[in-house]
This record gives structure tokens, C-alpha cells and sequence, in this order.
């Protein structure tokens, strides 16, 4: 019996994970942390340690430790928020900058990766049935 849909989506998406994280791992970064670093390039380079756990929608514990492992290898600096002192900032150190073009680099390589073998009207094709199967999902 041919496996289904799912089962298809689940398997690229942890090929893909474990591709990038092994891409990374040689940058000193994990998935996780290269996912801060995007979401806080999006934000202007800055944001609380809760609003990072809220879009990416992990726990507080596992935040605190991403942040911190990074804040040590020298990607993030923090500190209190001065208008709310219960909130932590956190902030993209020069370091994480230059990394981030590293990080669209490595994924725009996948992403050619991915597709080196389709024609560009099926590049297209596909493109189009991801979005619908999305769509579907709402």
C-alpha cells in the first residue's frame, strides 16, 4: 500500500530539519536558534523573550534555554525591559547578522535542492497545489 499524504509531507519536512541542522550545526547553530535569529530579523533585530516564545510558539523553558545557549555563543545580547521590568529583551548581536545572510544562502540552496529536477511549468504546478492543500488546512 502506498503511504499517504501525510506520511510524505512528514518524512520531507524531518529530511529537511535534519539538513539544516546539520548545515548549521557547522555555523555553531541549531534549527531552533536559526529560527530566533529569523524571527527577530523580521522584528527589526529586537523583542521580548515572550513574544519570541508566542510566534514561535514553543514553551517558556524551552526559550529560556535557546536563549540563553545563544546569548553565550555570542548570537543575542538581553536585558531587562526598562519600560517593563518583567519582561526580558532580547536583541541580535553583529554576529547573528552576518549570519542571517548565511542562513538565506543555505536556504535558498535547499530550496533549489528541492525543485532541481522539475520543469519550471511544474515548479509552478506545485507550487500552486501546496498552496491549495494550505488553503484546505484552514
Amino acid at each position: 500500500m502506498e503511504p499517504g499524504i501525510g506520511y510524505w509531507f512528514k518524512t520531507i519536512s524531518d529530511k529537511m530539519k535534519a539538513s539544516a541542522d546539520a548545515d548549521l550545526k557547522r555555523h555553531g547553530l541549531t534549527f531552533a536558534q536559526a529560527r530566533v535569529i529569523g524571527l527577530l530579523e523580521q522584528t527589526g533585530g529586537e523583542a521580548t523573550q515572550k513574544e519570541i516564545e508566542n510566534d514561535l510558539q514553543v514553551s517558556h523553558p524551552t526559550i529560556v534555554g535557546v536563549v540563553s545557549r545563544m546569548e553565550q555563543n555570542g548570537f543575542l545580547t538581553t536585558y531587562v525591559d526598562p519600560d517593563d521590568r518583567r519582561n526580558k529583551r532580547v536583541k541580535l548581536t553583529p554576529k547573528a547578522l552576518s549570519m542571517s545572510q548565511t542562513m538565506k544562502t543555505l536556504v535558498e540552496a535547499k530550496e533549489r535542492k528541492l525543485i532541481h529536477s522539475l520543469s519550471s511549468k511544474e515548479v509552478k504546478e506545485f507550487y500552486r497545489l501546496l498552496k491549495i492543500i494550505y488553503e484546505n488546512l484552514e
